[in-house]
């Protein structure tokens, strides 16, 4: 299941935000060029993703940050990862900067995709070497191939 949606994710490997606003624009602007999300969705997704933040921060530490959320917006699980050299201010719960980003969208059906995703994106995050490998990925097949490489399933 993961090996599938990493697979069909959308990768950019250089984040052009400053902030965390204009990150998730940009990664949500990134799915909807490659048609994994409607652009009559997009507010209600925003929505969804200001009101998860909300609750605290997905800046879960060792610069990452997972912004997720489930919604009627999609009909399959969407994976988004973004890379950003400069880093990005995410509040996140260490205090430092966001270097990698996973957007996970999933229907409001999809609890076990759901935290599937998120267990594997944790257990990178608490991998040096994947953090490392990751910061430094400018290509997106290198960073795809990285992720693969991770999948257990």
């Amino acid at each position: 299941m993961i090996r599938d949606i990493v697979e069909s994710s959308v990768l950019i490997t250089a984040l052009g935000a400053a902030t965390q606003a204009a990150a998730v624009d940009e990664i949500l602007a990134a799915a909807l060029g490659e048609g994994r999300l409607a652009k009559g969705k997009l507010p209600a997704i925003k929505k969804k993703l200001a009101e998860r933040e909300a609750l605290g921060s997905t800046g879960i530490g060792n610069g990452v940050a997972v912004p997720h959320v489930k919604t009627d917006a999609v009909a399959s699980p969407v994976l988004v990862l973004g890379r950003s050299a400069e880093g990005i201010d995410w509040s996140a719960i260490d205090g430092r900067r966001v270097h990698v980003v996973f957007l996970i969208l999933v229907p409001t059906t999809a609890t076990q995709e759901h935290l599937a995703l998120l267990r594997w994106i944790s257990s990178l995050a608490r991998d040096a070497d994947f953090r490392r490998f990751a910061k430094a990925a400018d290509e997106e097949k290198v960073l795809r191939e990285l992720l693969l490489e991770h999948v257990k399933d």
